[in-house]
C-alpha cells in the first residue's frame, strides 16, 4: 500500500476521474482509513467546484495567429562575434590590455637579459659549480638536464678564460 505522500500526488487526478480502475481502487482503499488524505481530497473537490462555476475565458484576438507566426518563423542566424571580442570583452578598457601587454614585454625582456649573463669568471666559483654538479649528478632527485646545462656553462666559462 502507498504512503500518504504518494496518494496525495494522485489525488487531483482522482478528483476529476482521470485514473484507471486499479489506481482508483487503491486510492479509495487508502482514503477509507486516512482522514488527512480525505481532507485533502475534499479541498481539491471544492477548488474544482469553484473553477467550474467560473465563466470560460476567451483568448485575446490574434493570440493564435501570433503563436503560429512564432512557431513558423525561421531561426535567426547566430551572431558571429570576432575572436578578439571573445578574448577581450568590451567591459575591460583597452588601456588595461595595453598595460598587461607592456608588462609582459618588460618581463620577457628582463628574463632574456638575466639568462644571458656571463658565467662567473672566478676560478673558485667555477670549481664550486663543477664540484656541485658532479656530486649532484647521482642524486635521485636531481634534474639531469639542468645539471648538464650548468656543467656545460661552467666548462664554457673555463674555455673562455
Amino acid at each position: 500500500m502507498k504512503c500518504c505522500k504518494d496518494i496525495q500526488v494522485q489525488l487531483a487526478d482522482f478528483a476529476v476521474g482521470a485514473l484507471q480502475e486499479p489506481e482508483r481502487a487503491e486510492i479509495e482503499r487508502h482514503l477509507s482509513g486516512c482522514p488527512a488524505c480525505r481532507r485533502e481530497l475534499h479541498v481539491l473537490q471544492q477548488v474544482g467546484t469553484v473553477l467550474d462555476a467560473l465563466p470560460p475565458e476567451e483568448a485575446p484576438v490574434g493570440l493564435w495567429d501570433a503563436i503560429r507566426r512564432d512557431i513558423e518563423a525561421p531561426e535567426p542566424e547566430p551572431v558571429r562575434v570576432p575572436w578578439w571580442e571573445t578574448l577581450f570583452p568590451a567591459r575591460w578598457p583597452r588601456l588595461a590590455y595595453a598595460g598587461i601587454a607592456a608588462t609582459a614585454v618588460v618581463a620577457v625582456a628582463l628574463l632574456m637579459t638575466v639568462s644571458r649573463l656571463a658565467p662567473a669568471e672566478d676560478d673558485e666559483t667555477q670549481d664550486f659549480i663543477q664540484r656541485h654538479g658532479m656530486l649532484a649528478w647521482n642524486d635521485p632527485l636531481s634534474d639531469k638536464a639542468s645539471l648538464g646545462v650548468m656543467l656545460a656553462r661552467s666548462q664554457m666559462g673555463r674555455e673562455i678564460q
